[in-house]
Formats: C-alpha cells, structure tokens, sequence
C-alpha cells in the first residue's frame, strides 16, 4: 500500500546518488593520472635505454686506439632532455670494457659491456 505523496525520490537519495557519482569520478581522476605518470616515466626510461645502447653500439664500432676513457654529453629529442655519461677502462691488452648510463627525467639506465682487441698478436686472434 502507498503513502500519499511518497511517488518520487527524496532528497536524501538524490545527496547519495551524487555523493557515489562524484567519488566514483574522483576514482576515475586519480586513475588517469596515474596511468600518464607510468606512461611519461616509461616513455624517459624507454629513450634513456635507446641513448645507452645506441653509445655501446657505436663504441663496439670504433677502432681500438681512438677509444675515449670517459665523458658525458646532454642527450635531446625533442622537448625531452637528458646526460649521457660513459667511461672506458682497459682490462688488458687485448680486452676493454665500457659503462654508460643515461638519464632522462631523472630515470637512469645504465648498462655495460666488454670488448675483446681481435686481429693482434698476442691476443689469441
């Protein structure tokens, strides 16, 4: 059985709906958010990585006597900037190994490798 007047919502539920619908956008804020700073620290870390390689992929490709012992440059691509820093050290004769790192937006990749001299007497080639 109906009361009178009781055909509509009252105002405390109407309060309610919004309050759940206005936590429920807050929820949805906070997500987005969160997902572009794991997409942006992701994307400096993604170009950091390429930089690093890129350095031990040319340093594989220089001649033995013109390998630099160490140095740093600033990295750009685009409005994204960044330092690449490097040092060789000689391991023997025949054997040199390099470190790089690279950081961009304050997320740092570092990554080493090593290099054995070919061709030369003496070092097994």
């Amino acid at each position: 059985m109906r009361r009178r007047g009781a055909a509509g919502v009252t105002l405390v539920e109407v309060v309610v709906a919004l309050l759940l619908l206005a936590v429920g956008a807050l929820a949805l804020a906070g997500g987005i958010a969160s997902s572009e700073r794991a997409r942006r620290s992701a994307l400096a870390e993604g170009l950091a990585l390429s930089a690093a390689e890129g350095w031990l992929e040319a340093w594989r490709a220089t001649p033995w006597d013109s390998l630099a012992a160490t140095g740093d440059e600033p990295l750009e691509w685009g409005p994204w900037e960044g330092r690449l820093e490097w040092s060789v050290t000689p391991l023997g004769p025949c054997l040199a190994e390099a470190a790089v790192a690279a950081v961009v937006l304050q997320r740092r990749v570092a990554l080493a490798t090593r290099r054995f001299r070919e061709g030369e007497s003496g070092c097994g080639g």
